[in-house]
């Protein structure tokens, strides 16, 4: 079966892995046999060249330039699937929902903060503005109770979870290495919602613990994150060193968005991506964790800042056991394969290979 994609970006230094994810997906679907046609945005970075096996990639600078040869292609495949991300995201889930293809889908990996502005009666840049009526189906990155109220306030007709992922060949233990030595880690995304969570659950332990050392990632921190001599922090940490840093820590912190701990059933790809380097993980609070993560056992999670105070102070070898389970679970149950068949099962693809 042919399935051509939309939203791709190519190029982008912080796109926070996603091409790379996309890419292991695509290939996984080119394995069993179906045709994949990228349609990707090329960005200001130095470009990864990458070929699909029996497919095509389609790379272009501005979205007029490409239009009318995406339709043609849309018109063709039997899956028109659209990332709701990027510039172009309007402009292609138009295309794709108006194609001739059999059967026409969208992916957000946005959907909490998507629902969370429908709820508030505000638009949303990366969806369609009449809603996501004319889809066969929107796949979206959160699951659980929220899914129905996202499928009521976006107008889709059908919704189905397909959560983050990671790629095993690249999301691994990496190395130790001094200069990212800490007791406690964390990684954010920016600075949006997380502020809280930041302030109990990292910030405030910094400040009891003033002989532990504290190691903070991420473009955009928030204000008022204190200069202490226990702090040190990374801004503009290049994504591929994240695997060293977190092998580099004792512990793992990750917070969800306010947006995703509201709505609950939003696993973070932060998150899977520390469980895959096989870091020990303390996790804020929000409903549907324990169905990703057993707590106790693979993960450990705060509620208040003397949880994590009191998981900085367990025996190495303990926290070493909860990152070797959590990386075992999300090999088996969030790789790019298992999306695949995920995805097949809820698009009803044919194709060689068994899943």
């Amino acid at each position: 079966m042919k399935i051509v994609i939309f939203g791709l970006t190519n190029g982008y230094r912080h796109d926070g892995g996603q091409m790379v994810r996309w890419r292991a997906l695509i290939q996984a679907l080119a394995i069993r046999g179906h045709r994949v046609v990228a349609v990707e945005r090329a960005g200001p970075g130095a470009a990864t060249p990458w070929t699909i096996p029996g497919g095509e990639v389609i790379s272009y600078t501005g979205w007029d330039t490409v239009a009318v040869r995406a339709a043609a292609q849309a018109d063709d495949a039997g899956v028109s699937l659209v990332i709701a991300h990027g510039p172009d995201a309007r402009a292609a889930a138009d295309l794709a929902r108006n194609s001739k293809a059999a059967r026409r889908a969208l992916y957000d990996p946005e959907a909490p903060v998507s629902l969370t502005a429908l709820e508030a009666g505000e638009t949303v840049d990366h969806l369609p503005a009449d809603g996501l009526g004319g889809f066969d189906v929107v796949l979206a990155s959160c699951g659980g109770p929220a899914l129905e109220r996202y499928r009521a306030k976006a107008g889709a007709e059908a919704v189905a979870p397909l959560y983050p992922w990671i790629v095993p060949e690249v999301d691994k233990p990496g190395d130790f290495k001094r200069e990212y030595l800490g007791d406690l880690c964390c990684i954010v995304a920016g600075p949006d919602g997380i502020r809280e969570g930041l302030g109990n659950f990292f910030i405030d332990p910094a400040q009891r613990l003033t002989r532990r050392r504290f190691v903070l990632v991420g473009t955009g921190l928030p204000d008022g994150v204190p200069g202490a001599s226990n702090i040190l922090t990374f801004p503009d940490l290049d994504p591929a060193e994240h695997p060293d840093l977190l092998a580099s820590a004792s512990l793992a912190l990750t917070l969800a968005r306010d947006d995703e701990r509201r709505i609950g059933w939003c696993p973070s790809d932060r998150l899977f991506l520390a469980a895959a380097c096989g870091a020990a993980i303390v996790a804020d609070h929000w409903e549907g964790l324990d169905s990703f993560f057993e707590p106790g056992r693979e993960i450990l999670v705060a509620a208040q800042t003397d949880d994590v105070t009191t998981a900085m102070m367990l025996p190495r070898n303990h926290l070493t056991d909860l990152g070797r389970r959590a990386r075992k679970r999300v090999l088996a149950e969030h790789s790019a394969e298992r999306r695949v068949q995920e995805l097949r099962s809820i698009l009803d693809l044919k194709g060689g290979g068994d899943d």
